[in-house]
């Protein structure tokens, strides 16, 4: 199991955030079956560099911050527009190199801050 580093959306499961997958950092992002209309337990993974994780850590702290002074409301306005996982997605010439299927196992704090979150990726 790889160790889930953020959760940035949530509806049912994650929907995306930072994880491992083979010990590179890299964006998640839950696929939606249109056929179905819902979404699905597989997830397209974007390989990530130093400089773009330490972009979204950084985002991510303001994030744990905020929630932990019951000030969501100014990171909304900060960063609802504009986050930088959707800057490093548009920008990426590895987004969505890989597509598996993941189950998610563990805890995760108050504000969807994963301690002890893990995640097993198979095909």
């Amino acid at each position: 199991m790889e160790e889930v580093i953020t959760i940035s959306n949530w509806f049912d499961g994650p929907l995306e955030g930072l994880a491992y997958y083979n010990g590179i950092v890299c964006i998640y992002e839950r696929v939606f079956d249109e056929a179905l209309d819902e979404y699905i337990d597989e997830y397209y993974l974007t390989p990530v560099t130093d400089n773009e994780k330490d972009e979204m850590m950084s985002e991510w702290r303001e994030w744990c911050n905020a929630y932990s002074n019951n000030d969501t409301d100014s990171y909304y306005k900060a960063h609802l527009k504009e986050r930088a996982i959707d800057r490093v997605l548009i920008n990426s010439e590895f987004r969505r190199t890989y597509r598996k299927k993941a189950k998610f196992d563990g805890r995760f704090e108050k504000g969807f801050i994963p301690v002890g979150y893990y995640v097993e990726w198979y095909d």
